[in-house]
């Protein structure tokens, strides 16, 4: 069983509407655009219309970069060049 790859997305508030006929109306015209998904949320008093896209864009793999610290000596090879530097 695939997962969902929406599951989790976030939602984007386009308006707030006081009357769910207003929020009914905006949700209407925005679900005939392609790659959208619409969808009227009730709050305490008022009633919120919000979108998000439906293309899934892929996930960027972070590369791990070598650090500084290679090795356990590497302070120490440092003061070493530095003392050497000096004379």
């Amino acid at each position: 069983m695939e997962a969902n790859p929406l599951f989790g997305r976030p939602w984007d508030i386009i308006g707030r509407f006081n009357t769910f006929e207003g929020a009914d109306i905006k949700r209407k015209q925005l679900q005939d655009k392609q790659n959208l998904q619409v969808k009227v949320k009730k709050l305490k008093e008022k009633y919120v219309v919000k979108v998000r896209s439906t293309i899934v864009e892929p996930k960027k793999e972070k590369k791990r970069g070598k650090g500084k610290r290679k090795d356990k000596n590497f302070y120490k090879n440092k003061r070493r060049e530095n003392e050497q530097q000096e004379f």
